[in-house]
């Protein structure tokens, strides 16, 4: 091969500089796509960065937004309560605050956390005008009970009862059940109980049996309605059931154990188990109230006087028994 001036240019020139421009090349292009992947790797990391911090600003305003509304809430419960502290409700804070019921409820639970939240930021919301609607629910519901024939009552019943609206109760209380341990506090004998129970540890265990039976069986007398009401109902209302045994011989039960075993370890009775004591004490005379006054004109027309009218006669009867007290007992 020859250039323009005739001269030959040897092969293997042009091939080893062909050769050296080609492997060039190819180094270079892998350079080059070394740095384009570098690239794209920062810029991955890059977007990576932008769209964390991204998310954690988007964090921080939806929190502090959330803070906003629940301080605008708030502000408008304060001045709400502030206004007229009987008239505070979840749909007029709601309206004075622009929002919907349920943001309120979103942020505070319903008007006891609202209430809650308004007393931690320094105001007094035991208001002077709640414990008259309180009774006044309370009575409402005591009335009902103490109706024959009155089955399963509802937090409307009670509310209609007492002229009040529904969320008047759940103002007051924080369910059915609450109101109903309000109920049965107001049937239970065990403050009457207590009165005698305490002072009658000096006394003989007759005369404090005496003492304790007299002021249960007065306390249930004057009860009869609400007591054999609440009773029959318990059977339709388990949870009306579950309150009246924590509530009633929940809390009268102790004490009473408490004093049998205080005068069997002084030796004043023998041993044995003071739930026996306990049934055989209050056991009938709860009876006789349950089944009703007809069963106490029944009683009275053959000449039967329960226990509840001859305290001191049963009391002997369940300390001494049956038997004669002398050696010669019969057999016994």
């Amino acid at each position: 091969m020859s250039d323009q001036s005739g001269g030959e240019v040897p092969g293997g020139a042009l091939g080893e500089t062909t050769g050296g421009e080609i492997l060039g090349g190819g180094t270079a292009t892998r350079g080059t796509a070394t740095r384009g992947t570098a690239t794209r790797g920062t810029a991955t990391r890059e977007t990576a960065t932008r769209e964390t911090a991204t998310r954690e600003t988007a964090t921080r305003e939806t929190a502090t937004r959330g803070t906003a509304t629940r301080d605008v809430i708030l502000g408008a419960a304060r001045r709400a309560f502030v206004a007229n502290p009987a008239t505070l409700s979840i749909q007029a804070v709601a309206a004075e605050a622009g929002v919907s019921r349920q943001t309120v409820h979103h942020y505070f639970g319903g008007l006891r956390g609202l209430r809650a939240a308004l007393a931690a930021d320094g105001l007094d919301t035991a208001s002077a005008q709640d414990e008259p609607t309180r009774d006044r629910l309370i009575d409402a519901a005591v009335r009902l009970f103490s109706r024959r024939g009155s089955g399963l009552i509802s937090i409307e019943a009670i509310a209609a009862e007492a002229g009040l609206t529904k969320g008047a109760i759940y103002h007051h209380f924080a369910d059915r059940a609450e109101l109903l341990r309000a109920v049965a506090r107001r049937v239970s004998p065990v403050d009457e109980m207590r009165a005698q129970i305490e002072p009658s540890v000096e006394l003989s265990s007759r005369e404090g049996l005496v003492a304790i039976a007299r002021a249960y069986y007065a306390a249930m007398r004057a009860r009869t309605d609400l007591v054999r009401n609440l009773a029959a109902n318990s059977s339709q209302d388990p949870e009306l059931a579950r309150v009246v045994m924590s509530e009633i011989i929940g809390q009268g039960a102790p004490l009473m154990l408490a004093w049998f075993g205080l005068q069997i370890q002084k030796g004043n009775l023998r041993p044995i188990d003071p739930a026996l004591l306990i049934q055989g004490l209050f056991g009938p005379v709860f009876l006789l109230i349950v089944l009703g006054p007809a069963v106490f004109d029944e009683l009275a027309a053959i000449g039967i006087r329960p226990a509840i009218d001859n305290v001191e006669a049963y009391v002997d009867l369940l300390l001494h028994g049956a038997a004669q007290p002398d050696a010669n007992s019969g057999g016994i």
